[in-house]
């Protein structure tokens, strides 16, 4: 396992030629999976050219780590670090998005008291948002169109042509992928 990092356990750092080896072994991970990884991360960030910048934040975060613990399973780690750096792409973006908003229409608005609950809401529709690209098409249109559109499920049935049954099937596998990898999150 040449995945031993950028220091030994007893602190000592590294020697150019286990750092070079890190390096060499990090770049043949990414070489295997990068093709996947974008897409993984096209699917959590909406296209392909940002999903492309996530995994090279991905690989960047990677190539920056001081953890000397061993990487036991470097494909779950690498998209592991793909799905962190997709929810950080997102809430980069909305902070984009949010200095385009009239802030003039918000100055009666008591900011000040708010600052931290707004980060944290927000914080939490990027993770959402990521979680819910990893789903099928069809079980993530039904999950929004139920909980932020307001439809039911007969009128989610009729739209997208299936049937209740898995209209609430869908509902069920959203609701708890979701939850799962938000709990992982947390624990985290």
């Amino acid at each position: 396992a040449l995945a031993a990092n950028r220091a030994h356990s007893d602190g000592a750092p590294l020697s150019k030629m286990m750092v070079r080896a890190f390096n060499i072994w990090l770049a043949d991970l990414f070489r295997r999976h990068n093709r996947d990884a974008v897409r993984f991360a096209a699917r959590l960030v909406g296209d392909r050219d940002s999903g492309e910048e996530v995994v090279q934040n991905a690989w960047l975060r990677i190539s920056a780590r001081e953890n000397a613990a061993p990487i036991e399973h470097p494909k779950t780690y690498l998209f592991t670090a793909t799905r962190n750096a997709a929810i950080d792409f997102t809430l980069r973006r909305q902070r984009e998005w949010s200095r385009r908003v009239d802030f003039d229409a918000l100055a009666d608005a008591d900011l000040a008291d708010s600052t931290l609950a707004t980060y944290e809401h927000r914080h939490q529709l990027a993770r959402l948002a990521v979680y819910l690209n990893e789903l099928p098409t069809a079980c993530r249109k039904a999950f929004i169109m139920n909980k932020l559109e307001g439809y039911s499920h007969p009128e989610i049935a009729e739209r997208l042509g299936i049937s209740i049954s898995m209209v609430e099937k869908h509902m069920v596998r959203a609701l708890l992928h979701c939850r799962s990898l938000m709990l992982a999150d947390d624990q985290s």
